[in-house]
């Protein structure tokens, strides 16, 4: 069989199957063209260096089957992981509203639409997690303004015009700028109204990236956490001894900085392993007027240690583990002193007006 007959035979099996409905209903058209295209690939390729075993062969109809039984635990494991970063970061965010130089009011939700996901997620994240063209509620944060109105995830905020915004749009964001407000909602084919009091929180977006990287960082204007740093940890004060970490590094413009130095370094240096040091120290703070536990964190970096033994005794873009666990532990007492006598809980900023 030529390679063009090859291809035309599965191009044949493609649209018979997209006539199924049932695999209409799993896969789009194009989708299932991505396929022959690699099926056509494969057979102009016959004529190249190949394998020295007979595989075992496998069916069109099994191979979209497993894609899309896999895609539904890969988006159950994303979705699982979501709700418990923010359900871990929104108390760091809140009380921390205070040192932040950068605030927004929000009322406990957060959006996504179709736009949210890379385009190769599109079609899954639509029919895993309903992801539609407009923004709709993806998570209701424990405690919050939206789970006492009763909002329910897949409701839609609408503006003033009557068109779905996000929680954190400019819109969303004027309407709640005087306090209570009155916001319509949209569930199905109902709308209706529901008074929502803000509450300021740090103006950070928080984000997970889906990678086994144990691998935290921050932009400037976000958090981001890989899956496997979410995973690495072991209980919800590291989880937010993390996420706080990477709020400090944001609150204290160390992006900028860094990037600064570099500048004037003429990219000789990247002189970050104080601005690491730093987000520790103030990242303990977000962590305990958050109300978690600090106790455990240092060994938090003995684990690191584990993980990544080179960094025992080098140095490089950050500070060894145990120069950081020892760090950790000094600023610990600190706090627990300022606790004894009562004192705010405030980092010791060089400049004392902070």
């Amino acid at each position: 069989m030529t390679a063009v007959s090859s291809v035309l035979r599965v191009k044949a099996y493609i649209d018979r199957l997209y006539r199924d409905s049932h695999y209409a209903g799993m896969k789009t058209k194009r989708s299932l063209q991505r396929l022959l295209l690699c099926v056509a690939g494969g057979a102009v390729l016959a004529g190249c260096a190949s394998v020295a075993t007979r595989l075992p062969g496998i069916t069109l109809p099994a191979l979209v089957k497993e894609r899309a039984s896999q895609e539904q635990l890969a988006f159950a494991e994303m979705d699982r992981l979501h709700t418990r970063l923010w359900d871990v970061a929104y108390p760091v965010l809140r009380d921390n509203a205070e040192l932040c130089p950068k605030t927004r009011p929000d009322i406990g939700a957060v959006t996504y639409s179709l736009k949210t996901f890379p385009k190769d997620m599109r079609e899954a994240a639509a029919r895993e997690l309903g992801a539609k063209d407009t923004p709709t509620i993806r998570r209701i944060i424990k405690g919050g303004q939206a789970q006492k109105a009763g909002l329910k995830v897949g409701d839609a905020f609408l503006d003033v015009r009557g068109i779905p915004m996000t929680a954190t749009s400019k819109a969303m964001r004027a309407m709640l700028e005087d306090g209570p407000a009155k916001i319509a909602v949209r569930r199905g084919e109902n709308t209706f109204d529901v008074t929502l009091t803000p509450r300021e929180i740090c103006d950070y977006g928080v984000k997970l990236s889906m990678s086994s990287t144990v691998n935290a960082y921050a932009s400037g204007k976000t958090l981001i956490l890989t899956s496997g740093m979410m995973n690495f940890t072991q209980s919800d004060d590291e989880l937010a001894l993390i996420v706080a970490h990477e709020l400090a590094h944001n609150t204290m413009g160390h992006i900028r900085k860094i990037v600064g130095n570099m500048i004037l370094s003429g990219f000789a240096t990247r002189y970050t392993r104080e601005f690491e040091s730093e987000a520790d120290y103030v990242g303990l703070y977000y962590l305990v007027r958050a109300g978690y536990s600090p106790d455990k964190t240092p060994a938090f970096w003995q684990r690191m240690a584990l993980n990544g033994p080179r960094s025992v005794g080098r140095a490089k873009t950050h500070p060894t583990y145990p120069d950081r666990f020892l760090r950790l532990e000094a600023g610990l007492a600190e706090i627990k002193a300022k606790q004894a006598l009562g004192q705010p809980l405030k980092p010791n900023f060089i400049d004392a007006d902070k």
